[in-house]
C-alpha cells in the first residue's frame, strides 16, 4: 500500500470540505459520525464564508490549513473536484474521497469530468477514492468518513468483525454494515470505492491482506478495471490464506445496461469472471446477505487439508437434503472407516451411520448428538465437518450449543455448524454467534462455504505453474507475420504461427489455382481438404469455402472451381488468394485457444468443437498458465468429455495428449501474450493417434 493510500486509510486528521450546518448534508453527516465513534485526530471544515461549524475551525480553502490532512472528504458538487484536488495537491493531503456523482456514469461529459479529476490527483500526489464512493468505515480504528445510513445506529451496535468489505456498491456498505449487527456480529472495515477513478478494488484488497484482524475478504463486485491489480491481490490473498468471497453484480445483458448507468462500468462476459473467481479460489455467491454469511463462515473456520467432507444430524431429510446440495455442489462425501462406523454404532437410534450420518431420535439421549460431532471431528479421514441442527427440545439447546461451539474452538480441523433449529433453538444460534464459531442458518450459504474451504485450499495447495522465457525466433516470426499490418490472419498465416509455437497441424500446402491445389493433393496423399483462403471470409463453411474428402486431383480441381463460385456468389467482394489443400483427418473434434480480456487478461479455452460448437456451447476457461493436471480438469468439466472415452463403441482419443496440449497453449498465451491477442484451433482433431489443428483463427496485436 502506498503511503498516501495508507494516510487516506488510516488517517490522523481529516478536512471536510463543503462542511454545512444542515445535518442532513454528507459533510454534517461525516462530522456527526467522527464524533459519535469517537475519532481522536484533528478535524477540520472547509466552508467560503463560515469561521466555525458546529465547533470546527472553518477555512475558505484547503491552501489556508494550518497543515495537509491525511484524508479530506469532498462533499461538493462533482464539476468542483479537480480544483480542490489541485488545492489538496498544493497542501500535501494524503488522498480525498469523492462522494458525489455526475461523473462517468452520466455520458460523455461526465466521463471527461471524472478523467480530468483522475489527472489532477495523480498529478498533485493525491489518492483519490471514488467519485460515487461511499467513504470508509472502520469502526475499531474509529474512522468513519461515511454518510450511510448505517451510521445512524449506536456506535456500539457496529462491532469489529473478521471481514473486510470492499464493494462498489455503497448502500450495499449500509446494508451488510445493518445485517452485520442485527446478527450481534460486525465488519472489520467497508471500503467503497466507487467509479473507481484512480484507487481500485484491488489496491484496496492488498491492504485488507496485510490487516490481522480481517480473515477474510468479501467483494460486492460490478467490474474489475485493473485486472493484472486485482489478480495479484487475489493471489495474495490465497499466499495469506485469507478466502474471497464475491457477489458479482451485472452478469445479465439488462444488469450490466443498468450497471453501466450506475459507474460508467463496462462488463467482461460473465463467464469470464467464473473463469478468474475459480482459478484463485474465490467463492462466487448470490446476494449480498449470502455474500456476508459465506464470508464470515470462512473468516471463521481454518482453511481444511483436504477435501474429504462429514456431515452429521439427526434429521433424515435433512441428511439427504445436504448430500443432493454437497454433491451438486461438487464435494466429496467419503462413507465412513469401519472404525468410525463401529464407534458410531452406539450413538444411533434407527439412524445410518453413513455420510451424512443421521443419528435418528435423540430426544431421550441428547448429548449424543455432540458426542457424534466430535468422532467426526478427529477422524483423520475427514478435512471438514458439518454439524447440521434441527429442531430439538428447547432444554437441549444451551448444553448443545455450547458443547459444538467448545468442539469447534479445540479442533484444527474446520467444524462449521448448520443451525436448523427454529425459534426454540434461538438461544443455541445466539451462543454459537457469541463463540465466534463459524454457523449459519442458511442451507445454501453453509454448502457455497464448505464448497468455497475446499476449493480455497486445492488452490493453496496447487504447485505454481510459471511460464518460460520467450523464443526471440518464435518472436521475430510472428511478428513477420503481421509486417503488412494485417492483424486478422488467414488460416496459411495462422497455421504459420501455430507451427512458430509448437502447436500440431495437419499437413498442407497453399495453392493459388486449381490446378496447383491438384498437384499439391498429390504430394500430401488422398484423400484431401480444400478450403478458400481470403482475409475477407471469416466463416468458410457457411459460405461454401470448404470441401471435404477429395480423393484424386480431378475432385480438387472441380472443388476448387466450386469454392471460387460459392465465394462470389455469397460475399462478392471477398478478395481470395487461393486455396489451401490439407490432409483429410476426420476424428473426435475440440475446440482450444486463448482469448485476452481487456481487463482480465488471456483466458485459456477449451470444449466440444466442430462446426457446431457455438451451438453447444460447452466450453471451459482458465487463467493461465497451469499445468497438465489442471489441463485435465478442464477437459473433464465438459459434457462432452465422455466422447472422449469412446461413447457407444466409438473409438476414444488421447486425454493427456489433449491435456498437455491445453498447457501448452496456457504457456503461449502468457509467453507471447504480448503479440498474439487472440488464438482459437476449431477443430483440433484426433486421428490417426494425434490431435492435430484442422481449423485456427490468428489475431496478432497491431
Amino acid at each position: 500500500m502506498s503511503a498516501a493510500l495508507d494516510r487516506l486509510l488510516c488517517p490522523e486528521s481529516v478536512a471536510i470540505v463543503g462542511l454545512s450546518t444542515d445535518p442532513r448534508k454528507h459533510g454534517a453527516r461525516v462530522l456527526s459520525a467522527l464524533r459519535r465513534f469517537g475519532f481522536g485526530g484533528k478535524v477540520w471544515g472547509v466552508h467560503p464564508k463560515a469561521t466555525e461549524i458546529d465547533g470546527v475551525p472553518t477555512v475558505p480553502s484547503l491552501r489556508d490549513l494550518p497543515e495537509g490532512p491525511d484524508a479530506v472528504v469532498l462533499a461538493v458538487p462533482g464539476t468542483q473536484v479537480p480544483r480542490v484536488l489541485e488545492d489538496a495537491g498544493a497542501v500535501g493531503c494524503g488522498g480525498a474521497i469523492a462522494f458525489g456523482g455526475g461523473f462517468a456514469e452520466a455520458g460523455s461529459e461526465g466521463a471527461a469530468l471524472q478523467a480530468r479529476a483522475r489527472d489532477v490527483a495523480r498529478d498533485s500526489g493525491v489518492r483519490l477514492l471514488g467519485p460515487n464512493s461511499a467513504g470508509v468505515i472502520d469502526a475499531s480504528a474509529r474512522v468513519v468518513l461515511s454518510f450511510l445510513t448505517c451510521l445512524d445506529r449506536s456506535p456500539q451496535s457496529l462491532r469489529p468483525g473478521p471481514v473486510g468489505v470492499v464493494t462498489q456498491s455503497g448502500g450495499t456498505a449500509s446494508y451488510l454494515h445493518n445485517l452485520a449487527a442485527e446478527r450481534g456480529s460486525g465488519l472489520a472495515v467497508t471500503v467503497s470505492t466507487g467509479n473507481e477513478a484512480d484507487v481500485g478494488a484491488g489496491e484496496v484488497m492488498e491492504t485488507l491482506v496485510a490487516r490481522p484482524d480481517v480473515h477474510a475478504i468479501a467483494l460486492m463486485l460490478e467490474t474489475v478495471r485493473d485486472g493484472p491489480r486485482f489478480l495479484a491481490a487475489a493471489r495474495a490473498a490465497v499466499e495469506a490464506g485469507k478466502p474471497v468471497v464475491v457477489c458479482k453484480i451485472g452478469r445479465s445483458e439488462v444488469g450490466e445496461r443498468v450497471m453501466r448507468t450506475h459507474t460508467g462500468a463496462m462488463a467482461a462476459p460473465w463467464r469470464r469472471y467464473l473463469a478468474v473467481f475459480e482459478a484463485l479460489g474465490i467463492t462466487v455467491t448470490g446476494t449480498p446477505e449470502e455474500l456476508f454469511d459465506v464470508a464470515e463462515l470462512m473468516a471463521r473456520a481454518p482453511v481444511p487439508a483436504g477435501g474429504d467432507v462429514g456431515v452429521v444430524t439427526h434429521s433424515g431429510g435433512t441428511a439427504v437434503l445436504l448430500a443432493d446440495k454437497l454433491d451438486e455442489a461438487r464435494v466429496t462425501l467419503p462413507e465412513p472407516t469401519p472404525r468410525l462406523q463401529r464407534d458410531l454404532e452406539p450413538y444411533l437410534q434407527h439412524g445410518a451411520p453413513g455420510n451424512p450420518t443421521d443419528l435418528g431420535g435423540i430426544i431421550t439421549e441428547p448429548g449424543r448428538y455432540p458426542e457424534v460431532v466430535r468422532l467426526f471431528v478427529h477422524d483423520s479421514a475427514y478435512d471438514l465437518v458439518v454439524a447440521a441442527s434441527t429442531p430439538h427440545p428447547r432444554e437441549h439447546t444451551r448444553d448443545r450449543a455450547a458443547e459444538l461451539a467448545a468442539i469447534a474452538r479445540a479442533s484444527t480441523t474446520p467444524a462449521l455448524n448448520l443451525w436448523l433449529a427454529g425459534d426454540v433453538g434461538a438461544e443455541g444460534l445466539q451462543i454459537l454467534r457469541g463463540a465466534g464459531v463459524p454457523v449459519t442458518t442458511s442451507v445454501d450459504s453453509l454448502v457455497r462455504a464448505v464448497a468455497g474451504l475446499v476449493r480455497f485450499g486445492e488452490v493453496r495447495r496447487r504447485p505454481v505453474v510459471r511460464a518460460g522465457e520467450p523464443d526471440p525466433d518464435v518472436r521475430a516470426g510472428l511478428t513477420d507475420l503481421r509486417r503488412d499490418g494485417a492483424v486478422d490472419l488467414t488460416e496459411v498465416e495462422g497455421k504459420r504461427a501455430l507451427d512458430l509455437l509448437g502447436y500440431p497441424t495437419l499437413r498442407r500446402a497453399f495453392a493459388r489455382t486449381s490446378d496447383e491445389a491438384a498437384k499439391a493433393a498429390a504430394g500430401i496423399g488422398f484423400p484431401v481438404v480444400a478450403k478458400v483462403v481470403s482475409r475477407d471470409v471469416a466463416h468458410k463453411t457457411d459460405l461454401g469455402g470448404v470441401e471435404l474428402d477429395l480423393r484424386d486431383g480431378d475432385a480438387v480441381r472441380r472443388a476448387c472451381e466450386a469454392i471460387a463460385g460459392n465465394v462470389r456468389t455469397s460475399a462478392p467482394d471477398a478478395e481470395v488468394d487461393g486455396y489451401l489443400v490439407e490432409e483429410y483427418a476426420p476424428g473426435i473434434e475440440m475446440v482450444t485457444g486463448f482469448v485476452t480480456d481487456p481487463a482480465l487478461g488471456p483466458l485459456v479455452v477449451v470444449g466440444t468443437g466442430g462446426s457446431l460448437a457455438e451451438a453447444i456451447d460447452d466450453v471451459a476457461l482458465a487463467v493461465p498458465p497451469f499445468d497438465v493436471e489442471q489441463a485435465l480438469g478442464l477437459i473433464h468439466s465438459l459434457r462432452g468429455h465422455l466422447l472422449l472415452r469412446g461413447y457407444r463403441g466409438a473409438p476414444g482419443a488421447d486425454e493427456p495428449q489433449l491435456a498437455a496440449l491445453v498447457a501448452r497453449l496456457s504457456e503461449i498465451a502468457v509467453t507471447y501474450g504480448d503479440v498474439v491477442d487472440e488464438l482459437e484451433v476449431n477443430p483440433v482433431v484426433y486421428a490417426n493417434g494425434h490431435w492435430r489443428a484442422a481449423d485456427a483463427v490468428v489475431r496478432l496485436y497491431p
